[in-house]
């Protein structure tokens, strides 16, 4: 799945793209008014490039078992998070700005998300990990050079899940994660 240059707009489905099983390239797409996913991607491998998103109702970018690379990614305006990898995801992010959104950056089930040159900024947590699936474990989250600005909650890491941060690690939260999110404390219901 090659898409390029492409403005997604107004999209009232349940995904404005989802990608399943596939190898796939987004480069240069602008994702506007999505009343849910703008990217939901699952079990596939590629990248995203070069691309905003603005006014996103549930998640800009959901990624399950895939392995992702992100750069240059502008995000805006997001009823959930901005992007959530889970199932066993690998994913690699750089120079990505995220602002105005519920949650930030979301790892759970097993999977290994790795950042650099990153701004989160008017959000209300900007990094949570943690274990939603029993047959899974926790999440992970590596990150560099972060500015944080306006934040509500630096980090939700619940657990046996972990975040380092330039090389320091994060405290952990006491508590279920998942009992402060899908709309109950933080983020949007996913009923």
């Amino acid at each position: 799945v090659k898409v390029y240059n492409t403005d997604f707009e107004n999209i009232y489905s349940e995904d404005a793209i989802n990608i399943f099983r596939s190898n796939f390239e987004i480069d240069k797409n602008n994702y506007k008014n999505i009343a849910s996913d703008a990217i939901d991607i699952d079990f596939s491998k590629g990248e995203i490039k070069s691309s905003k998103f603005e006014n996103i109702k549930n998640d800009a970018i959901d990624f399950s078992g895939s392995e992702v690379e992100i750069n240059q990614i502008f995000i805006k305006n997001v009823g959930d998070k901005a992007i959530s990898g889970g199932e066993k995801s690998n994913l690699y992010g750089a120079d990505v700005n995220i602002e105005n959104v519920e949650i930030g950056i979301t790892s759970k089930d097993f999977s290994s998300l790795s950042f650099e040159n990153i701004e989160i900024n008017n959000t209300k947590v900007a990094f949570c990990a943690f274990q939603k699936k029993p047959e899974y474990g926790p999440g992970y989250i590596k990150s560099s050079n972060v500015t944080l600005s306006n934040v509500d909650v630096n980090f939700l890491i619940e657990e046996k899940s972990q975040m380092i941060i330039d090389d320091s690690i994060v405290e952990t939260t006491s508590g279920v994660i998942e009992d402060m999110l899908y709309g109950r404390q933080y983020g949007k219901s996913s009923k």
